[in-house]
């Protein structure tokens, strides 16, 4: 009895779609590769629910001509390929003529197209994978395509979609990620009617990346090239003093497309392995020019995975453009005296936000509530006044603190051995543990900044805070919609730090990114995420604490033995006995 049988093609056509349009975000990829490749330099970008509902497209490219415009709804239909020779010299975004076909066999499309050498348009109707009407109409230039109801005939691939929020942010990835890489086109995205992303298409790279990721992103950016033979590498890295809690700042370009490769990322993180703090990662735009004879993009369909012919040669030559570039003289950081003057700058600040009250005094740099802030003053960078007491007069038992090694590890004396203690690891621990107890109690106190933060971040990313903000506000973060591409951030948990930095902002909020789960509750954070919140709070080694700081540590150690490791579970304190020393010295055997 026979038991194969060829599958309708209507079927077929369908399955393959799964393999080319995963989600919304990936309809649109293929849709701006489209307008890309049609010499476009306006790309504008409307989507509704998160792409769900709705996706729309206009480019002023070429166009496509009355004659071929209802076939580009056909399987392996292109003009980029004819023979398979030109597989191995493939320069375009798209080649295999599948996108067009798979996004029309899941969903409502309408197209609209007028050619460079005709005098009208043309629209074309199609709904699941069928060509309903072909009519000429009045268009001015390029082409605009709809894509409608989404997997409205396959509602099991449907249910796997996320909430609209999070789709939009994919979305919105997909076009900042594109945009980077194409500076020569504007690129324009709006979502649910809000302007959410806009570039000026002036063919700097570096006015991509301002737009997207914002001013102090650019001011930090530092060049690096090389060029070996038929390889170009060249791109832009951040000053490592400014880094990532993630790899999410990591952006591979091979010939202009965007790409995600463990190769790459490797060689990144090993070309930094001794300039970004262990734990960080930096923020890179790499760009590789390479013939397309010497990759392979026909890896996936989603076309994101490339393969190199020679990857030890394209991972050396990456390797030294960065780390000849992190040797240079561009790697000393220039001093930045508009800062000098915090008073004034807090005036500025005040006046452009608009939200404060006249009668605060300048010098006033925060409003804390009466929770207490254990440590709060470790992350002063200004010079902390107290009254030293001196050691001598630490009353702590049998206990004296007797010296202070590294700025990091305070020397403590008991009857009969020396105790070193790691004023990190201690702080870390504390903080850990008691934003942890706030967090999970629902009683997290904040403190109000008498000047506003503005923080610059993706357009994708606010959209992600925006759409979350009670969370963030069960944290202790208060925050905003500053327009554009900014959020406000009018409070801060008032456990973790009165330093307020617009990076650890930014850190807070790609580490609550990548380990959210999506539409829980405040439990849904875990604590990996609550620790690494801690470790980037904490003070750090080679950072001097008063002696009044000392003391509450080796009380909180050795008197109240309240921690004995830290979150990650490496040890606070080491016991050196004196015998161990006397056997040292010899003075025993």
């Amino acid at each position: 009895m026979r038991e194969l049988y060829k599958l309708p093609e209507q079927l077929t056509h369908i399955l393959a779609a799964g393999e080319v349009v995963e989600r919304p975000a990936s309809c649109l990829k293929e849709l701006l590769e489209n307008s890309i490749d049609a010499g476009a330099n306006l790309i504008d970008v409307k989507i509704e629910k998160g792409g769900m509902k709705r996706i729309e497209v206009y480019d002023n490219g070429k166009g496509i001509h009355p004659d071929d415009i209802e076939y580009v709804f056909e399987r392996h239909t292109t003009s980029k390929i004819k023979s398979f020779e030109d597989i191995f010299s493939i320069k375009t975004m798209g080649f295999r003529g599948e996108a067009l076909c798979a996004i029309s066999s899941v969903s409502k499309v309408t197209l609209v197209s007028k050619h460079l050498e005709e005098e009208q348009g043309c629209m074309v109707k199609v709904e699941g994978g069928k060509v309903l009407s072909k009519s000429f109409c009045p268009f001015k230039e390029g082409t605009r395509i709809v894509v409608e109801d989404i997997f409205y005939n396959t509602p099991a691939r449907l249910k796997f979609l996320k909430s609209p929020t999070t789709e939009q942010k994919y979305c919105l990835e997909v076009v900042e990620k594109i945009a980077i890489a194409w500076p020569e086109i504007s690129f324009r995205a709006e979502a649910d009617g809000k302007r959410q992303i806009f570039t000026p298409g002036d063919n700097k790279i570096e006015s991509a990346i301002g737009s997207i990721f914002g001013i102090e992103i650019v001011k930090n950016l530092v060049e690096f090239s090389l060029e070996k033979e038929s390889l170009k590498v060249w791109g832009y890295f951040v000053n490592p003093t400014v880094s990532r809690a993630t790899r999410s700042g990591y952006h591979f370009y091979v010939n202009r497309r965007y790409i995600k490769s463990k190769l790459l990322s490797s060689c990144i993180d090993e070309a930094f392995k001794n300039s970004v703090i262990t734990g960080r990662f930096p923020i890179v735009f790499l760009f590789i020019q390479i013939p397309p004879s010497e990759i392979d993009v026909n890896v996936h369909p989603s076309k994101l995975e490339i393969k190199f012919r020679d990857e030890r040669f394209v991972y050396n030559t990456i390797y030294k453009a960065i780390t000849d570039s992190l040797k240079s003289e561009k790697m000393i950081p220039k001093a930045d005296l508009s800062k000098a003057n915090v008073g004034n700058d807090a005036v500025a600040e005040r006046k452009q936000t608009g939200v404060l009250s006249d009668n605060l005094k300048n010098d006033i740099s925060l409003v804390i509530s009466e929770q207490p802030n254990f440590f709060g003053m470790f992350s002063r960078s200004e010079e902390i006044v107290i009254e030293q007491q001196g050691f001598e007069n630490f009353d702590a038992g049998n206990y004296k603190i007797v010296g202070y090694a590294f700025d990091t590890y305070i020397i403590v004396q008991g009857d009969d051995s020396l105790y070193l203690i790691d004023q990190h690891a201690v702080h870390e621990r504390r903080l850990f543990e008691d934003f942890k107890s706030q967090i999970y109690s629902s009683n997290v106190q904040s403190q109000v900044l008498v000047s506003p933060v503005i923080v610059q971040i993706p357009s994708s990313r606010k959209e992600f805070v925006i759409s979350n903000r009670a969370i963030f506000q069960k944290m202790g973060f208060e925050i905003e919609d500053f327009g554009k591409n900014e959020i406000l951030v009018r409070t801060w948990p008032a456990i973790l730090t009165e330093n307020i930095e617009k990076m650890f902002l930014i850190d807070i909020i790609e580490m609550i990114y990548e380990q959210m789960v999506e539409d829980k509750s405040l439990v849904g954070i875990s604590e990996d995420l609550l620790k690494r919140i801690a470790c980037r709070a904490a003070v750090k080694g080679n950072s001097k604490i008063s002696d009044l700081e000392k003391k509450e540590i080796v009380e909180l150690v050795l008197i109240k033995k309240e921690i004995f490791h830290c979150p990650h579970g490496r040890p606070v304190v080491v016991e050196i006995s004196k015998r161990e020393i006397e056997k040292m010295f010899k003075r025993i055997v």
